[in-house]
């Protein structure tokens, strides 16, 4: 018998006791015999405590399953301009809030417990975009409705052209540092359909630049590391969103690094990195640092996904269940940790963590 069951029974032959003490039972002496009383009160008591056995365990007892809200009815725009478009519905049952996606540009926005909402997010004049709103209830917006049909409305102004499926760049050109790459490529056609190019390191989004840039430079690179470069070409948004087209990948290492970690008397390496990662999210741990130069909740630490500086995921102090969101990387995905301090002295790299997709 479990804990957890010990308890339930024990709880439950205390309600049968004190039923027995309220229907006139009178317990007797500790030395005597088995607790005795009337017939007719002792079939009371052992009615009642029966029923009360019957009834579930009580660490069994579950909530009803929360029932999701109606989807919102009536989901239509009643006004367009050439910034915006006004939404409306009717309310769900059961909603407590709403969200709303614009399908053409990805966006979502959660417009809280309202009935009308002024779209200026991602949109432009001329543009045709597409939306759907569903309902959300619960504690934590979990129970969330099925989706409305789709409304599609283009704004006031010269209507956007159709975009082009662009030709796929080529690279012409690199050079490395020991921590930058500079790409050179061929412009993308037809020119003129072309909004900005985005380069990647080992998938990883590392830089973007618009239309006619035809080069680019990414830094916060690790030294002495080879990376998979290649460059994206976004075609001008029109009815359907951006096309694009990615280049073939060339390889480049960069140089050795010119400079030594600091010594382990002066900073410390993070160590024993663990945790995991997929392509969206992941979370990860390592044992604090210690610096000659501050103490250790000021210390800095630099996240390298893939020799890429994570420079939105890297801390201060915290050490512990730290978020990173490697979108876009390839993997398997190789993840190690650097201590930097205020006088900028950089720690040998943690060990290296292997996450796989």
């Amino acid at each position: 018998m479990n804990a957890h069951h010990e308890r339930e029974v024990s709880m439950q032959l205390n309600l049968g006791q004190t039923i027995q003490v309220l229907a006139g039972c009178r317990p007797r002496s500790i030395t005597s015999k088995p607790n005795s009383c009337g017939s007719a009160a002792r079939a009371v008591a052992l009615a009642l405590a029966a029923a009360i056995l019957s009834l579930p365990a009580f660490g069994s007892l579950r909530r009803p399953s929360p029932t999701p809200p109606s989807t919102p009815a009536d989901f239509h725009a009643t006004a367009v301009t050439t910034s915006s478009v006004t939404l409306v519905w009717d309310a769900s049952s059961g909603a407590s809030g709403y969200t709303i996606t614009n399908e053409t540009g990805g966006q979502i926005l959660n417009v809280g417990n309202v009935t009308s909402y002024v779209w200026d997010v991602g949109v432009e004049a001329g543009g045709t975009y597409s939306f759907e709103i569903v309902a959300y209830a619960g504690e934590f917006g979990t129970e969330v409705s099925a989706p409305s049909p789709e409304v599609t409305v283009t704004l006031a102004g010269t209507p956007l052209p159709t975009p082009v499926q662009p030709a796929a760049p080529v690279i012409t050109q690199t050079s490395a540092t020991s921590n930058t790459i500079t790409v050179s490529w061929t412009e993308a056609t037809p020119a003129s359909e072309i909004n900005s190019y985005t380069i990647l390191v080992n998938g990883y989004g590392s830089a973007s630049t618009p239309s006619p840039n035809t080069s680019a430079t990414i830094t916060n690179l690790w030294p002495g590391y080879t990376y998979s470069v290649t460059v994206t070409a976004y075609s001008l948004n029109g009815t359907t969103g951006a096309l694009h087209t990615t280049s073939a990948p060339v390889t480049v290492t960069t140089a050795a690094a010119t400079t030594a970690p600091a010594p382990a008397s002066v900073l410390t390496a993070p160590t024993d990195l663990t945790g995991g990662a997929a392509p969206d999210e992941g979370q990860i741990s390592w044992n604090p640092s210690t610096s000659a130069n501050e103490p250790q909740e000021d210390i800095q630490y630099d996240i390298y996904l893939d020799g890429v500086l994570d420079i939105s995921d890297s801390t201060v102090g915290q050490t512990e269940d730290v978020y990173i969101f490697p979108l876009g990387a390839d993997f398997p995905l190789q993840i190690w940790v650097v201590a930097v301090d205020n006088l900028g002295n950089v720690s040998a790299p943690s060990n290296t963590l292997t996450a796989t997709d």
